[in-house]
């Protein structure tokens, strides 16, 4: 064991792990904070970002009325050639999205969306939401947490959560290996990486209730009354029980 502690969005390793009992169980300063469906029960792991799939769009380049309010949006004329994605067969959050939206409006929706000659990066949603802000292309239903970030940093890109589909959430967690070489300072960095101040500071959603969202978002408890607003990957006690 050469590692302390791990942090990433595979939730399936940390169960895997817990399993085999090697991870130690830690509840980092303010754990009461954070909302049981956001952490494991008996402390092996826990959430350090809650990652939301949005639209996005240039704010410079898109007309109010082409904005997007739903997947149905992104098949307009206007916006032919001008689509990006990350590729759903790299990028497991990107096919949760694809997913999602073909379960509402079928597979079909799928041959029309490539009529529109969208681009795929094999590079990571910072890619995606870099080339939206950059205008290279006009809009992206594949959007995390780069955008509020880029908007903040005043690129003309608008994050968009429909009120017509479901608004995918996947989690990024942490946890302490039980053999780690160093498992007290492994605890001290994951109570200031939990910390209030620092969680206001990631441009991310915080598993924290008492931190608010990204500037301009609305919280996540806003979002629970969209058509299946929460996205699979948001229910970490039921997989650690799994």
């Amino acid at each position: 064991m050469e590692s302390d502690l791990a942090i990433f969005q595979t939730i399936q390793d940390f169960v895997r792990w817990k399993r085999e009992d090697a991870l130690l169980s830690f509840r980092p300063e303010g754990s009461q904070e954070i909302d049981p469906a956001f952490k494991d029960e008996d402390g092996t792991f826990t959430t350090v970002h809650v990652n939301t799939i949005s639209y996005a769009y240039n704010t410079q380049l898109v007309q109010p009325d082409d904005v997007p309010k739903s997947a149905l949006d992104f098949l307009k004329a206007p916006f032919q050639g001008k689509l990006i994605t990350t590729d759903p067969s790299e990028d497991d959050a990107g096919l949760m999205a694809f997913r999602s939206i073909i379960e509402t409006y079928g597979w079909d929706y799928m041959d029309k969306y490539m009529d529109q000659k969208p681009s795929f990066v094999t590079s990571g949603h910072a890619s995606v939401s870099n080339a939206v802000a950059a205008g290279e292309k006009l809009a992206t239903f594949d959007s995390t947490s780069t955008t509020p970030r880029l908007k903040r940093d005043g690129k003309p890109i608008e994050a968009v959560f429909s009120q017509a589909d479901a608004i995918p959430v996947f989690l990024v967690a942490a946890a302490i290996f039980k053999n780690a070489p160093h498992p007290n300072g492994a605890k001290l960095f994951l109570d200031w990486y939990l910390a209030k101040e620092q969680q206001s500071r990631t441009g991310t959603f915080s598993p924290r209730s008492d931190v608010p969202p990204p500037e301009g978002l609305q919280p996540l408890s806003s979002l629970q009354d969209r058509p299946a607003a929460i996205g699979r990957c948001c229910r970490m006690r039921a997989s650690s029980r799994s």
